[in-house]
């Protein structure tokens, strides 16, 4: 693919974006987990929100890094150009990860707690599915991993039509008010967390206008 042509032709200046990126991914799974892990159980805390609220701070600032080693990077070297023009568009998919994982917290501050719910199980085990979603993606986007990135893109685009149903179900539900809404949510955040790591991993697969789709309808892609 293009981006591996590029990365083995540089000649400076954005060697450290491909670190950055993994690093903004990591860190979006750092806090999905401390927002999930209160979720389910360990509620809101001053201690909490501090580190939910830092990390996030850490994963923007990753982000205006990034922006600024690739304007660097344009205005003096016309060759990395292609890869430029990836890495700009994949950075807001990885800061987004790290955005929809903090408003998994925001249920928490609502009064949502999954821990005692009768799905309990079922919330949780796409709640780790999520988060091994997004350390896999790191680690595959370290390594250029072409193959297995487009194994991780098929696996998550089914999770996806499965977020959707839930999300479905709970605006049909019978249940209170404010279960519904805190599944519509969790379902909801589950699935754009999902879609932004695929556009990610599109940049292996894919050609330059071929990326950022999955966070569409499948119809619509």
């Amino acid at each position: 693919m293009v981006m591996e042509f590029f990365r083995s032709n540089k000649q400076g200046g954005i060697e450290g974006v491909q670190e950055q990126l993994v690093q903004m991914l990591q860190d979006g799974h750092d806090v999905f987990i401390t927002a999930t892990n209160a979720l389910f159980g360990g509620g809101k805390s001053k201690a909490t929100k501090k580190e939910v609220r830092a990390t996030d701070r850490e994963i923007n600032e990753a982000q205006r890094e990034v922006r600024r080693a690739l304007m660097v990077s344009a205005s003096v070297n016309a060759t990395e150009l292609p890869l430029v023009l990836q890495y700009a568009s994949i950075v807001k998919d990885a800061e987004r990860v790290g955005d929809y994982a903090k408003n998994v917290y925001d249920l928490v501050r609502y009064g949502a707690d999954f821990s005692e719910s009768e799905d309990s199980d079922e919330l949780d085990g796409y709640r780790v599915a999520v988060a091994q979603l997004i350390l896999d993606a790191a680690d595959v986007f370290e390594a250029t991993d072409a193959d297995t990135a487009q194994q991780l893109i098929g696996k998550a685009d089914e999770f996806l039509a499965e977020y959707e149903k839930h999300i479905k179900a709970a605006y049909n539900s019978d249940g209170t008010a404010a279960d519904a809404v805190a599944r519509a949510l969790y379902y909801r955040y589950l699935k754009r967390i999902t879609a932004h790591v695929m556009n990610l991993l599109t940049s292996l697969v894919q050609p330059l206008d071929r990326l950022d789709y999955y966070d569409e309808a499948p119809e619509d892609r």
